[in-house]
């Protein structure tokens, strides 16, 4: 692995409903810049002002990223892109039957000729790093795919960007792709995963895992459809289970909040890395275990995504993490005690259909010897003393 492509402002500004201002592009770019991701793709090349200005500004924003553009395989596209000097020209052409035939009504012979001529025509106009992005790499018949990698090697690509245009392939089938690629080139090889059957970032992980040298992401995946390889999963695993060292795991959860502020999408409380109830739990066995040791339930620490915690004694729980929790709270109860207050813990969490508030539970350990617990929420003077 060589490193991440932020994809967020080219393919997850296509996504229905996604409108970044120039403003939010260049907070997006900053907190990319901040994360560590090695390369960002600023969009589709076009010869506008807004371009121009953004990549100026990405320059001084983030001068230690790679900056990639995209763009059709037309050469007035390439030559439109080169002048606004990208570090990283992605140019993208089908591979698939399909989408030569029905959407360019062309055939096989006249891409594999285009090939070198797009290629010259990127390399005269001063791009120094061409990416050629296969579309519909995981529809492609094999032996095709393997003469346009050959086509495109001599003529003097990069990199080739394999894209999994429908999000159709799983991993092993990602991964058996890429081995193949790998041994039949001496390029860089990069991968671009969609999420249409859920496989997007385990795509890219496998990619990464299988050889691959880049792997796209967006951030919370954004993207066509149902999206892309998430960033915060792809850079939390590498980070946490690889032992990649170059991204900043603190600066995740900021990130996607304000993405998501921007577009004016809520994340979900169960969301993978970033979720604010991914370190909750209730369960009375995995209460037991995360108060001996939280390694045993928590694949991470909390703290490295910026993650808090949370105890929630209700319907669940076990008499062991009741006693824990409530002596942590400062109350003075025996282990009997404890375990017969638990099911009155789980019959008012029941009654109430959520966990008891650490108010609740000071209230009813005051008044354990109470026959109907779910009367407490009924007591005037019960209700002042809830403290979360």
């Amino acid at each position: 692995m060589i490193g991440l492509i932020d994809s967020t402002l080219r393919e997850g500004e296509q996504m229905v409903g996604v409108y970044f201002t120039f403003g939010q592009k260049q907070e997006i770019i900053r907190q990319l810049a901040a994360i560590g991701i090695e390369e960002i793709e600023l969009g589709i090349a076009t010869r506008s002002p807004e371009m121009f200005r953004l990549i100026t500004n990405a320059r001084q924003i983030a001068p230690q990223t790679r900056l990639a553009l995209w763009c059709r395989g037309l050469i007035s596209d390439i030559r439109e892109s080169a002048e606004l000097y990208p570090d990283v020209l992605s140019i993208s052409i089908p591979v698939s039957d399909l989408h030569i035939s029905k959407r360019q009504d062309k055939d096989r012979d006249w891409l594999l000729q285009q090939i070198p001529i797009l290629i010259d025509g990127a390399r005269q106009a001063g791009v120094p790093y061409i990416s050629l992005g296969l579309k519909d790499t995981t529809r492609a018949e094999p032996a095709f795919l393997y003469d346009v990698l050959s086509v495109a090697e001599q003529a003097g690509a990069d990199r080739i960007r394999l894209a999994d245009t429908l999000g159709i392939a799983d991993p092993l089938t990602i991964a058996s792709i890429v081995k193949a690629v790998k041994s039949r080139v001496n390029m860089q090889v990069g991968v671009h995963t969609h999420n249409d059957f859920g496989m997007a970032t385990a795509n890219a992980i496998s990619a990464l895992a299988a050889g691959a040298d880049w792997a796209d992401v967006t951030i919370l995946g954004f993207g066509e459809r149902a999206g892309n390889a998430r960033l915060e999963e792809v850079v939390a695993y590498h980070s946490i289970r690889k032992n990649a060292v170059q991204y900043d795991l603190k600066r995740l959860n900021y990130a996607c909040r304000k993405v998501a502020h921007m577009v004016g999408m809520p994340i979900s409380f169960h969301h993978p890395i970033i979720g604010k109830k991914i370190f909750a739990c209730e369960s009375g066995l995995h209460l037991d275990g995360l108060a001996k040791d939280p390694n045993i339930y928590e694949p991470f620490s909390p703290e490295l995504v910026q993650g808090m915690r949370e105890v929630s004694i209700g319907k669940k729980v076990g008499s062991n993490a009741v006693l824990t929790h409530l002596r942590k709270l400062g109350l003075e109860i025996s282990r009997e005690d404890a375990v017969r207050i638990t099911p009155q813990i789980q019959e008012m969490a029941q009654d109430i259909g959520r966990p008891l508030t650490n108010g609740e539970l000071y209230r009813l350990v005051k008044q354990l010897q109470m026959t109907s617990p779910a009367q407490l929420l009924k007591d005037d003077s019960f209700q002042g003393v809830r403290n979360e």
